[in-house]
């Protein structure tokens, strides 16, 4: 189990990183599976910015810095867009349909970083 809860952290930044590779270089792979329009040059940037830089930055660190605070805070910021989702289909009337490979990917990704701590804990 301790290989286990050693490794799920680093396999959820590494998927951060992969995820913000494909931010950064080819934001509209993202953006249009969640039906965002990149109608400006400026839209585009800032798509970079938040699919891309942030998950870059926030994955390299992580695996730098190898820390579990590093990998509590990135599972409490993928929990929160986990959050987020529920309470979009709820406030902006998202269906289940559109919103499910958001929660999927939120869902795993929070479970690799926080599943790490919850199994060292329980052992």
């Amino acid at each position: 189990m301790a290989v286990l809860a050693e490794w799920l952290p680093r396999i959820g930044a590494v998927f951060t990183i992969l995820l913000g590779l494909v931010g950064f270089f080819r934001p509209q792979l993202i953006t249009a599976s969640q039906q965002i329009e990149l109608g400006s040059p400026m839209a585009a940037s800032e798509a970079r910015v938040v699919f891309g830089g942030l998950h870059l930055g926030a994955g390299a660190m992580a695996l730098l810095l190898h820390d579990p605070a590093v990998y509590l805070t990135l599972g409490a910021a993928w929990s929160m867009g986990l959050l987020a989702r529920f309470y979009s289909m709820i406030a902006d009337k998202t269906s289940l349909q559109h919103s499910l490979p958001g929660i999927v990917v939120d869902a795993v990704m929070a479970g690799l970083f926080l599943g790490g701590h919850l199994l060292s804990s329980a052992s």
